[in-house]
């Protein structure tokens, strides 16, 4: 009887995110926090992620998920951006590099050119400034077999923006990726840096993986929570750092 009352909680708790994410963003009731990525060797911190959140909180999965399943993540993605864009300090922006998500399908759709031409426009500063954190979503990984991924991203290039891959793990289709498109970050996931500083093999992978990147691509570690897994990092030699540890997301 418990379990099925407890069955039954979970399922009007999911319906109620989801009647409640169209609304929300249709009011644009959201905004950003930031996490700060620091430089290993200095300690300083040389850029901050944006990322999405709500009032009441909803997971930002359903909230994708739920723009995927009707029709909407471009309208959803491309809100999202702009508002990490719009309330991330502009002062800050000339300081520190401002790290954005973006999904796959987003970079290919028809009106993407023009919504970065008119944040171009509205923050001219932007440019050469902004690193877009290209989402590794499993259902959109035929994307990057498509000429028209290839040519979204050397137009952002071109367009003076950066790339990271995001989430990345220690398997084929990673290194892969990397070699055909050469980003200028990749983000390692953080069951890379899960207890790096007591798993030796966790340690060799990310040493070798380090020396296999060309010299104008830069590794950041996510999900650095411990004081032990940052030292470690720092010893093996990962140049950025991101995680609980060094700090939380944060409005700013």
């Amino acid at each position: 009887m418990l379990l099925k009352s407890f069955r039954k909680f979970i399922f009007m708790e999911v319906i109620w995110h989801v009647s409640s994410v169209s609304k929300l963003m249709d009011e644009r009731a959201f905004y950003n926090v930031y996490q700060p990525l620091i430089d290993s060797e200095s300690g300083e911190i040389f850029a901050y992620e944006a990322l999405l959140r709500t009032t009441p909180f909803i997971n930002p999965e359903i909230i994708f998920n739920y723009g995927r399943d009707e029709l909407l993540l471009f309208s959803f993605d491309s809100a999202a951006i702009s508002n990490a864009i719009k309330e991330f300090p502009y002062s800050f922006i000339e300081k520190y590099l401002l790290f954005i998500n973006v999904f796959p399908s987003t970079i290919v759709h028809s009106d993407f050119k023009s919504l970065i031409e008119n944040l171009l426009h509205n923050y001219p500063k932007i440019k050469y400034r902004v690193v877009f954190e290209i989402n590794e979503a499993s259902c959109e990984e035929e994307l990057w077999d498509e000429d028209i991924f290839s040519e979204s991203l050397q137009w952002l290039s071109y367009m003076g923006f950066k790339i990271a891959f995001d989430d990345l793990t220690f398997n084929h289709f990673s290194v892969d990726f990397i070699a055909k498109y050469i980003p200028e970050f990749i983000k390692l996931d953080r069951s890379c840096s899960k207890n790096l500083s007591t798993l030796l093999e966790k340690q060799i992978f990310i040493t070798n993986f380090l020396s296999k990147m060309e010299r104008n691509m830069y590794v950041v570690l996510e999900g650095i929570e411990t004081k032990e897994d940052f030292q470690i990092a720092k010893e093996i030699g990962v140049p950025y750092l991101q995680g609980y540890y060094i700090s939380k997301p944060h409005r700013i």
